[in-house]
């Protein structure tokens, strides 16, 4: 494993001394790990501090050849060593360092189960960084994480929190066991693999993706909109033009009831919010108000059916 020295994570002093406790302890847990099977700063006992500091200061004491002549930040180096020390006393404070308590000397460290964790989470994070928030959140709305998140629930959880840091939102409370979303992922499996001679299915299954993401989400005027936006796309796979005729003159007397429901319910919802003027007074749509999940499936139980 390449050792990933710290200038490579912090190219310039300023920018290292600029960082506050938290960020920059991050950073240098990870360069610690770097040294992993490197020997140097690490060895069988584990990280030594002294090491730690000889190689960025390059100075020689019996450890093998180093990197550079000069000391890894020039003439600043004195504040980095004493800011990347403060950086590691945090690290031993928040439990991500600490003492090897097999060796005599006070200078051996190991990164404990919690600093693993760190940085298996942070990995992660540089992971999604790459991807993009758009695609990550995508994928979890659309997948379940199964395409480009991965992992155990836990870690499609943490996704999530992720994208909601990332768009300044706290962090949800866990769903509740049992929940559901809008449209479930086994009818959208079931869209996706769909194939029509007629009908190109791409645009009703994005719509579902996108109501699966806006609930989540709890934007109930988006949630709204696009449940309109699909009940007026989908009438021709029934052959009719609008959809209050599959509502009124397709199948038998428990579809048409549904559906029924699902044309007054949801498009008068939609209707209310899409035109309604600025008023003194407003109330915002809940959960309960946009949540047609089950005439939803039903519609799209009668799509998967006559098309296959």
């Amino acid at each position: 494993m390449a050792v990933h020295y710290l200038k490579s994570f912090l190219p310039t002093a300023d920018e290292l001394l600029g960082l506050d406790l938290e960020k920059l302890g991050e950073i240098l847990l990870a360069h610690l790990k770097s040294y992993e099977g490197g020997g140097t700063v690490h060895q069988m006992s584990g990280f030594n501090r002294q090491y730690f500091v000889a190689m960025m200061e390059r100075r020689n004491i019996g450890l093998g050849p180093l990197p550079g002549k000069e000391p890894e930040y020039g003439d600043k180096q004195p504040d980095v060593t004493r800011r990347t020390l403060e950086a590691w006393n945090w690290l031993e404070r928040q439990g991500l360092l600490m003492r090897n308590p097999d060796q005599p000397g006070v200078d051996w460290f190991l990164i404990t189960s919690e600093g693993t964790a760190l940085l298996q989470r942070l990995a992660r994070y540089e992971k999604w960084e790459k991807l993009g928030v758009d695609r990550v959140r995508a994928d979890l709305a659309a997948t379940g994480g199964i395409r480009d998140v991965g992992g155990t629930p836990d870690v499609k959880q943490m996704a999530w929190n992720w994208v909601r840091m990332k768009e300044n939102k706290p962090p949800k409370t866990p769903a509740k066991p049992g929940s559901m979303t809008l449209i479930s992922e086994s009818r959208l499996a079931e869209l996706r693999a769909l194939k029509s001679p007629d009908f190109d299915f791409r645009k009703v299954i994005r719509l579902c993706e996108e109501l699966n993401i806006a609930f989540q989400e709890e934007c109930y005027f988006a949630t709204a909109m696009l449940i309109r936006a699909l009940l007026d796309h989908v009438p021709p796979i029934f052959r009719k033009e609008k959809f209050d005729e599959v509502a009124s003159n397709y199948g038998g007397k428990s579809f048409k009831g549904t559906m029924q429901h699902l044309q007054n319910a949801a498009r008068n919802v939609a209707d209310g919010h899409l035109h309604q003027h600025i008023r003194k007074s407003e109330t915002l749509p809940t959960a309960q108000q946009v949540n047609c999940g089950q005439q939803l499936d039903v519609l799209l139980e009668e799509i998967v059916r006559v098309t296959r």
